[in-house]
């Protein structure tokens, strides 16, 4: 069977998916848009000026037309209702809308159910559990305490309750930033706040704590400045190390019981400062005093490690320090929109610049003035018109599409293998490659063990990657195409989606449609159903014919990406 799918399924996919694949630059819009780039910098201050007050409806779209009319450059037509569910529920759940879900919300005929739908969506545990692992991934993929791997489990459940419990974006990071105690591996409902710190250790802990508080709390990449002062950026070596110095009493211990590694305890210790090298002689140090960007800080070196983090976690989540709003909006948009005000989204600064920066200093002043109200900042984008675009892709790698229209990008590894399952069923067994069990703290960052565990691994991706630099690999190509267990539930027989298709639907446009309800969230085009009748018709059987459709919707393009 794989070998005839070689020939007719490459055939079918040929004929029939190219327009499922990103159409290159053929729009006017789309060119215009490559060449205007809108641009500025934000210093703290302009960030200031900015109101804090709620965003109004409609507000986001009239600063976004503003300078879109500027650049003479006409914004793409609103989703259609079929493309609307299958963005926005990947978006916020990592998962495809189900045929009964596409069914209820096409036949609603209410203005106000796509609003109606995105709270729902906000309020279920798909959406709580889906940016946990979102955020997993942004601490966990640059992780260099391997045993620290153990906890990304402890981590995820964290998150997953914080957002079901619909904390702020700023009491979440002060529990990050000030953790303490141990970390068990026999007990992963505890003490899961404490991965971001023990992900980093050894002698380089301090500094590299320090390098990640910045880059993900405050969108800044200070570590540049760790060795001299950066001859592009307004950061110097001095701010550096008093950033660092905040960290300077905090240790991590492995805690074990009869000879055996048990976890991981986070603790303080009554002395030690952290001593920046001399430029010139690295044998010769200069202890650092905590002291934040704004050249403010604690005062004294007696201060305990305790208040040295809870000044730091105070100094980020104030609502006069507008970088921590800044940078949580500017990476959130950039996931909703496929592009940010800020690329890459960890790279902000006083002399960087930022795409749209009025746009972005008026959401994160809302973002500020709320209390860092998390599904507040999410409602809002997702309810725009700017949001709710079509796509209209230019060249890979060209200039920045100003949001006057979504740019496609590459599904995470998580919300591919939701998206998987959600279509084929459960994919238990081990599949293609080594049979690794699973362990009793599963594969590495949570996977899991077997085809999940290889799956993710191979798909994985740093979240905070530019999206035109994440490409696709063969590796990944041929775990789609050739995987044995894939291609077992790929098959019309047993108990299988497609084997139930086929025998509730004997006609086969009601068939097809509703394939391609379950993969792609819509409904055929009429050449796509025109095509599909075609190979049913001339295939050897039925079966073997909607294995080969079902086949080549999987490896499409448009499966594997958010558009």
């Amino acid at each position: 069977m794989q070998h005839r799918r070689c020939r007719s399924g490459w055939v079918l996919l040929a004929g029939v998916f190219l327009s499922l694949s990103p159409v290159r630059g053929d729009e006017p819009e789309a060119k215009e848009a490559a060449r205007v780039l809108p641009t500025g910098t934000l210093s703290t201050e302009a960030w200031l000026k900015a109101s804090t007050a709620p965003l109004a409806p409609g507000e986001i779209d009239r600063l976004v037309h503003q300078e879109l009319d500027k650049a003479s450059i006409k914004p793409a037509p609103l989703t259609t209702d079929e493309q609307f569910v299958r963005r926005v529920s990947i978006d916020l759940t990592g998962k495809l809308p189900t045929p009964e879900t596409l069914k209820l919300f096409w036949a609603d005929k209410s203005p106000t159910k796509r609003a109606k739908f995105i709270d729902q969506l906000l309020d279920s545990d798909d959406f709580a559990r889906h940016w946990a692992r979102y955020w997993r991934e942004v601490i966990a993929s640059r992780a260099t305490n391997v045993q620290s791997r153990a906890f990304v489990r402890h981590f995820e459940a964290w998150l997953t309750k914080q957002f079901k419990e619909s904390k702020s974006w700023a009491e979440m990071t002060r529990a990050m930033l000030t953790a303490t105690g141990p970390i068990r591996f026999d007990e992963p409902e505890k003490n899961g706040e404490g991965y971001f710190l023990a992900s980093r250790s050894g002698a380089d802990a301090v500094t590299e704590r320090a390098a990640e508080a910045s880059r993900v709390f405050l969108g800044i990449q200070i570590q540049c400045a760790q060795c001299h002062d950066h001859p592009s950026d307004v950061w110097k070596r001095k701010q550096f190390h008093e950033f660092a110095a905040y960290f300077a009493r905090m240790r991590e211990r492995p805690i074990r019981e009869d000879n055996k590694l048990v976890g991981l305890n986070l603790f303080s210790v009554p002395f030690g400062e952290h001593q920046m090298p001399d430029a010139a002689d690295p044998k010769k140090t200069t202890p650092m005093q905590p002291r934040f960007l704004d050249g403010k800080g604690p005062s004294g070196f007696r201060l305990g490690d305790q208040v040295r983090r809870k000044s730091l976690a105070d100094a980020i989540v104030s609502r006069d320090n507008p970088w921590f709003a800044g940078a949580f909006v500017n990476r959130i948009w950039g996931e909703f929109m496929g592009q940010s005000f800020y690329q890459p989204v960890d790279d902000m600064g006083p002399q960087k610049e930022a795409v749209l920066p009025a746009v972005l200093a008026r959401l994160a002043g809302a973002f500020r003035g709320s209390d860092h109200d998390i599904k507040g900042v999410y409602r809002a984008i997702l309810n725009s018109d700017t949001y709710q675009r079509q796509i209209r892709p230019t060249d890979p790698g060209a200039d920045h599409l100003l949001f006057a229209s979504i740019n496609p990008r590459r599904m995470n590894a998580d919300a591919l293998w939701q998206s998987l399952v959600s279509t084929l069923g459960p994919l238990g067994g081990f599949g293609f490659g080594p049979k690794t069990k699973k362990g009793p703290f599963g594969g590495p960052f949570g996977f899991g063990g077997g085809l999940e565990f290889q799956f993710k691994q191979e798909f994985q991706f740093d979240p905070s990657t530019k999206p035109e630099d994440v490409e696709g690999s063969i590796p990944q190509a041929l775990m789609l195409m050739n995987n044995p267990l894939i291609n077992q539930r790929l098959q019309a027989k047993g108990q299988t989606m497609l084997a139930r298709i086929l025998e509730n639907h004997a006609n086969d446009d009601d068939a097809i449609r509703i394939v391609y309800q379950r993969t792609l969230g819509r409904r055929p085009t009429q050449r796509e159903l025109d095509r599909c009748r075609e190979h049913v018709r001339a295939t050897a059987t039925r079966a073997e014919a909607f294995e080969d459709i079902l086949w080549a919707l999987i490896n499409s393009t448009e499966f594997q990406t958010q558009r």
